[in-house]
């Protein structure tokens, strides 16, 4: 269950949805850390999205580090440790001798599995005491605020 109290003050009922929105980042941000850190196989937030990205059938060093927005050698760091963990394989590709395949192994699978599991918890708590109706209305605006930053992020 989610320790609202240990969060901090809330932003002020004056509060821009600027300010709002970075506090909120923020702790959000927090909370998945300790989430995640707290799993049978810890894991960082970097983990569990290199994790998940894999999963969802980006293999290579390089789609992971544009995804990531990360330069090749911070990546490659970051797989490499996830290797040495036995969360991940890399081999050669069959289409190319100079590109490296990256695999889920079983055990991380299963630590990105556990981590789903627990993040789909944290945001059932999260949002168990807001109406149907209201989640329905602001999905879509902070979907086009994402999509907005990625946009921004991209023309960097």
């Amino acid at each position: 269950m989610v320790d609202h109290d240990s969060l901090g003050p809330a932003p002020e009922p004056a509060a821009t949805l600027g300010e709002v929105l970075l506090a909120l980042g923020g702790r959000l941000t927090r909370l998945q850390t300790e989430i995640l850190a707290g799993l049978g196989q810890p894991l960082t937030i970097r983990q569990y999205r290199i994790l998940s990205r894999v999963d969802a059938g980006n293999t290579s060093l390089t789609s992971l580090s544009k995804l990531a927005r990360r330069n090749l050698s911070t990546m490659s760091q970051s797989v490499d440790k996830l290797v040495q963990q036995g969360l991940l394989t890399r081999k050669t590709s069959e289409s190319s001798r100079r590109t490296m395949q990256l695999a889920l192994t079983a055990e991380g699978a299963a630590a990105l599995d556990a981590g789903n599991r627990a993040l789909a918890k944290f945001t059932s708590e999260l949002t168990t005491r807001m109406p149907q109706e209201l989640q329905d209305q602001i999905l879509p605006a902070l979907q086009q605020l994402f999509t907005d930053v990625q946009g921004d992020l991209d023309d960097r």
